[in-house]
């Protein structure tokens, strides 16, 4: 697997094309702008998109959603508990609606979808456990979690999220909605204080 990051948009939100070497096979997780970057960087890397997913519906992940689908006639994803967040941004309703304990597969790699809830209803990460990969989203970051101060938020589901994650492998490679990548080993302490709270 070989994870090439954008960093797009106003508020520099990591969009991540995650590729199956082997076929070329790409995952487009979370476009948020800038439409044209995106499809130079999959034509510079000869990648083959085969699904777009958006962790959850901040204007932020999802803004070039249309002109990629268009481009490259794959499916959107994301959770429907987001579709109000999405429809805010641009008028479109999931190809396909994921939810908890979902798959999704490009050549050998499996990603699974864990439901996180908290910075927003429909919230999800993406797990390849193979390869000790997590997609978090905005629901973690290095030494912080997604902001829970929105009316749609909630820090307790928040809080349930993150017992979900900490509970991952420690050496899992954690690739978040914005910032620099982690591991769960390193914010697994000020998680267990936080949950303890």
């Amino acid at each position: 697997m070989k994870v090439h990051t954008l960093v797009v948009g106003p508020i520099d939100t990591n969009c991540y094309l995650v590729e199956d070497e082997a076929s070329r096979e790409c995952l487009i997780i979370d476009p948020g702008d800038e439409a044209e970057t995106i499809i130079e960087s999959i034509g510079q890397q000869q990648l083959l998109p085969k699904m777009i997913v958006n962790t959850h519906g901040h204007f932020d992940h999802v803004t070039a959603n249309l002109v990629l689908k268009d481009r490259y006639h794959v499916p959107i994803m994301f959770h429907d508990k987001d579709s109000f967040l999405v429809n805010l941004t641009i008028p479109v309703k999931a190809d396909k609606y994921l939810v908890d304990g979902d798959v999704l597969s490009i050549g050998p790699l499996n990603f699974k979808v864990i439901h996180t809830p908290g910075h927003s209803p429909g919230g999800i990460c993406l797990f390849e456990a193979a390869q000790g990969v997590l997609f978090s989203g905005d629901t973690l970051f290095f030494n912080t979690c997604g902001r829970t101060d929105f009316p749609y938020c909630s820090p307790g589901e928040m809080g349930k999220s993150l017992e979900k994650l900490v509970a991952l492998p420690a050496d899992t490679l954690v690739y978040p909605g914005h910032g620099r990548p982690t591991k769960i080993a390193e914010e697994r302490g000020w998680i267990l204080s936080e949950i303890s709270a």
